[in-house]
């Protein structure tokens, strides 16, 4: 999954005649197949989010548009990128079509969250010894306790900011194991607040260290 937040006050778009909420749903569902859209009075406050479902906008599959009285949101399975763009080119169309008072500096800044499920053969997580020794020991204790062979081992690692340092939180860095894997299959689930392509820039940095750490074991 892919997110891009535009920050932008959404009210400063609209034209001095304003727009028709039902047409504008009408224009945007035939022109980017959105699945799921507002119908009823209650799914057009932009306080609770607008939001539009499953469409697409040329090669590009869109999960969600959400539309907020300071923010655009999109989502999409590609990357942070091809969701920027696909963002640019639906304000770009509602512009020339609704006669919108958008240009690009509008868009205060932007911001990213970054999913991705990936394979590595590193051992991604066993960087702490001292932790990986607690986790041997639990181990132990639980194969006398329960009377079967159970190992424990590091489940995820995540950094973040101080969430009382600012108003709005930030997604963390994480890197998870998948659930429905054995630990054996290295299945990694990751989640960044950052561009896919540096996300995974650094996710290939993490693991190149890993190896080279493992290689002097």
């Amino acid at each position: 999954m892919s997110r891009v937040l535009a920050f932008v006050d959404t009210a400063d778009l609209s034209p001095t005649s304003g727009i028709h909420g039902p047409e504008f749903v009408e224009e945007m569902v035939k022109q980017f197949g959105f699945q799921k859209f507002p119908q009823t009075l209650e799914e057009f406050d932009s306080s609770k989010g607008i939001e539009f479902l499953i469409g697409r906008i040329g090669r590009r599959a869109i999960t969600k548009l959400v539309i907020w009285p300071n923010t655009l949101v999109i989502e999409g399975r590609s990357n942070t990128t091809e969701c920027k763009e696909a963002l640019r080119e639906m304000l770009e169309w509602a512009t020339e079509r609704f006669k919108l008072s958008y240009t690009p500096k509008m868009i205060r800044r932007y911001a990213y969250v970054s999913d991705l499920t990936f394979s590595s053969s590193a051992p991604l997580l066993d960087i702490f010894p001292l932790f990986s020794r607690i986790a041997d020991k639990t181990g132990r204790a639980l194969t006398e306790i329960w009377e079967e062979p159970i190992k424990y081992d590091l489940l995820d690692l995540k950094i973040g900011h101080d969430p009382l340092a600012r108003s709005w939180g930030i997604a963390p860095f994480q890197i998870a194991r998948q659930s429905q894997h054995k630990f054996s299959e290295g299945k990694y689930f990751s989640e960044a607040p950052l561009p896919t392509d540096l996300h995974v820039e650094l996710l290939e940095e993490y693991e190149a260290g890993i190896v080279a750490l493992q290689a002097k074991k």
